[in-house]
């Protein structure tokens, strides 16, 4: 049928017409008004008084705007922060204060992906965390919040028996470890999540960009893989006969090692973390229950470089452990090979230990550290 002018048209189709520029009227008209509601909504949350009345003398009690973006982005725009995006491993800009960023402990500028959340009213944590929870499941143990508390002044943990209310939220995860960088989807997955969170608690949510999150993520990803070195000593007897156990316990307490429930003796240092282990040659873990009476094939001295503070101060400790066991044992150390390790060689590994120590601290990721800890799980 020829559409030349509107007299041709048929009743049935003037009314399609007619009903869609009405629906079409209907989607602008609801826009502009989340438009006007998200302006109100900027206003309140960055220009209003925050302070809590019932908790707070208001004359002695406020909360700081963040920087204002540049006037040129327009009313309601704000500008999005960015990760690093080049190869090199580069910190973020300093906060500002105090009050609107989270520490690094909690919100760690190069470890995690953080969103900020600013309210203008109070959110009750019960809430958020039952929210939030329902939508990161898939995330936990990567993902953690922070809020800031008015009453001590200080950020603090957000846990499952939160009963605070929080003006000031951050979101923070891990965007890299051991199993690698994160992914497209898990990214999407927690951007998607914010976002949703900001709708339903008509909060505003400031989100790094994604494609320069993925950047930063691989690039730390690909530096921590770099320097990752767990290094591994055996020592048999020099005729292939067994140890006896029995004497292996006796040794282990007299060199400060203890059996763990992971089926390994650790070696601590003064603080409690570990230093370096010592397992069963061929990886079965030792149990407490029988482990007297066993024969062992030999043993294994390990330390995760990565994970360890002053790496070749470590690894002299474990050559002086592996020399009491040699003596008690009429043993030798060998690499996975079974080949002998000379002097020279035990001398290039704590070369190389603490070369590679020396780039960690250079790159803000200190062997033994917090940062370490969490990238090297």
């Amino acid at each position: 049928m020829p559409f030349g002018t509107l007299g041709t048209l048929s009743e049935l189709q003037l009314s399609l017409i007619g009903t869609g520029l009405t629906a079409v009227a209907g989607v602008w008209g609801y826009n502009k008004w989340q438009e006007y509601q998200q302006r109100k909504l900027a206003q309140r949350v960055f220009h209003a008084e925050q302070a809590d009345v019932l908790m707070h003398d208001a004359s002695t009690d406020s909360v700081d705007a963040p920087p204002a973006a540049d006037e040129s982005a327009g009313e309601g725009m704000r500008i999005e922060p960015t990760f690093a995006a080049t190869g090199e491993i580069e910190d973020l800009p300093e906060p500002d204060d105090s009050e609107s960023e989270a520490p690094d402990d909690l919100a760690d500028k190069l470890v995690d992906c953080r969103v900020r959340i600013e309210a203008a009213e109070l959110v009750a944590a019960p809430l958020f965390w039952a929210a939030q929870r329902k939508l990161f499941g898939a995330l936990e143990g990567r993902l953690r919040w922070s809020g800031w508390n008015e009453n001590s002044g200080q950020w603090r943990l957000l846990h499952a028996h939160d009963a605070a209310s929080y003006r000031r939220l951050y979101g923070a995860l891990q965007i890299a470890d051991r199993s690698g960088p994160i992914s497209e989807a898990d990214l999407n997955c927690f951007m998607d999540g914010v976002r949703q969170l900001a709708e339903d608690f008509q909060v505003l949510a400031e989100l790094p960009v994604a494609a320069d999150v993925l950047v930063h993520a691989r690039a730390l990803d690909e530096f921590c893989a770099a320097v990752d070195w767990r290094i591994g000593i055996n020592i048999v007897n020099l005729e292939d006969k067994p140890f006896a156990a029995a004497k292996l316990i006796d040794l282990a307490t007299e060199t400060d090692l203890w059996l763990k429930d992971d089926g390994l003796f650790h070696a601590e240092d003064a603080e409690g973390k570990t230093v370096f282990t010592l397992g069963n040659l061929g990886g079965l873990p030792f149990s407490a229950s029988g482990l007297s009476t066993l024969a062992l094939p030999g043993v294994t001295l390990a330390i995760d470089v990565p994970r360890v503070a002053n790496g070749t101060q470590a690894f002299d400790r474990l050559l002086a452990v592996a020399q009491r066991m040699i003596a008690a044992f009429d043993g030798t150390l060998v690499g996975d090979n079974r080949a002998p390790l000379s002097d020279e060689i035990l001398a290039t590994i704590r070369i190389k230990i603490g070369e590679f120590q020396e780039k960690m601290a250079a790159q803000q990721v200190p062997a033994g550290g917090r940062r370490a800890l969490r990238l090297y799980s």
